[in-house]
């Protein structure tokens, strides 16, 4: 799998590297490795559901599920 793009994807290709390391085709500490950067991409994606369920909550529109800006805003990071 080239491009991981659903979070279905994200799951199956995890699920491979279990099988890859079981089978001893992927070394372990490279599994490991690509664990922790599955686990920052779900914790973005978290981010984005709660932010997004606040706005819905406040009555305002929430936007598309990764589309959150993170650029720096003047106030916030001060």
């Amino acid at each position: 799998m080239s491009n991981i793009t659903t979070s279905g994807e994200l799951r199956e290709y995890l699920c491979a590297a279990i099988s890859g390391v079981v089978n001893g085709t992927l070394d372990p500490d490279k599994a490991r490795n690509i664990t922790k950067l599955a686990s920052q991409i779900n914790k973005s994606f978290n981010s984005d559901v709660k932010i997004a369920k606040v706005l819905m909550e406040s009555g305002k529109l929430a936007g598309e599920l990764g589309k959150t800006p993170i650029k720096n805003t003047k106030g916030i990071s001060e």
